[in-house]
């Protein structure tokens, strides 16, 4: 395709937003003065950008940050910035933006044997989600590094272990599981151990808090899945996971049963 027809069809995605938009005047609840067109589309490809650099980073896109940096003393409208980004990364890049949720540590409903969420205050925040048919989902068409997999499989493998165990395990359990899958510190393939779970830390995969008074104490604090694993993955596809790995044609059922069991649910 010349850069020429590249040019015009972005040009023309370009239209479509704007012709969806008000052509005179933006109102808002505010008192100041009201954007135009033009401003508003700019303000929401600014979104759009920020959106698409912390999905990059693996960073969660906080409210407040696009009210600061964007919207300023216009936050108010966020809400309507927001659905007009949703649009344009829907449309060109296949991404939609969706709630993280808040923080929370699952706890055994003893009643019912079923993980009652202990939720903890969070501001609001957001990732992007992929919309694209899974079909279109394929290593022959979306290309991943070799690190990237590896990075990947050992999250899945962290977050299994902790799925089958009641949803939460302590650094204990995880370091000496990771040991017997050879997946030792400081190793040639995924470095140093301990910075690698701050990573998915700091991702929001895995959420690590202290159960004890020693904070540095590794018998002491504990895992469970962060607001993007729960936002990404599914127990469906955790199961799926584990059951493709360890299953055969014969025993999936069991397995599966033994699985939602082993989770609390």
């Amino acid at each position: 395709m010349s850069q020429k027809r590249t040019r015009t069809i972005r040009d023309d995605s370009d239209d479509e937003y704007r012709a969806s938009s008000s052509t005179q005047r933006i109102k808002t609840d505010s008192g100041l003065t009201n954007w135009d067109a033009e401003v508003f589309q700019r303000k929401v490809k600014d979104t759009v950008r920020y959106a698409l650099v912390c999905e990059y980073k693996r960073q969660p896109i906080r409210r407040d940050d696009i009210n600061k940096k964007i919207l300023q003393e216009r936050s108010r409208d966020f809400n309507r910035v927001q659905v007009a980004a949703n649009r344009k990364l829907k449309h060109l890049f296949g991404f939609e933006m969706v709630d993280l949720g808040p923080k929370e540590k699952p706890t055994l409903d003893s009643k019912k044997n079923k993980p009652t969420p202990k939720t903890s205050n969070t501001v609001k925040a957001y990732i992007l989600s992929s919309n694209i048919n899974s079909s279109y989902r394929t290593p022959e068409i979306i290309n991943r590094s070799d690190e990237e997999y590896e990075m990947t499989g050992l999250l899945y493998v962290i977050l299994a272990l902790i799925f089958t165990n009641e949803q939460i395990m302590s650094e204990a359990d995880i370091i000496e599981h990771l040991d017997r899958l050879g997946v030792m510190d400081d190793s040639d393939t995924f470095g140093d151990r301990e910075k690698l779970l701050d990573t998915f830390v700091r991702q929001n995969y895995l959420i690590r808090s202290k159960s004890g008074n020693d904070p540095n104490d590794e018998n002491s604090r504990e895992y469970y899945w962060g607001t993007r694993a729960r936002a990404e993955i599914t127990g469906e596809d955790i199961m799926g996971f584990i059951v493709s790995t360890y299953g055969s044609d014969e025993n999936q059922e069991t397995l599966k049963d033994y699985i939602f069991r082993a989770a609390g649910l």
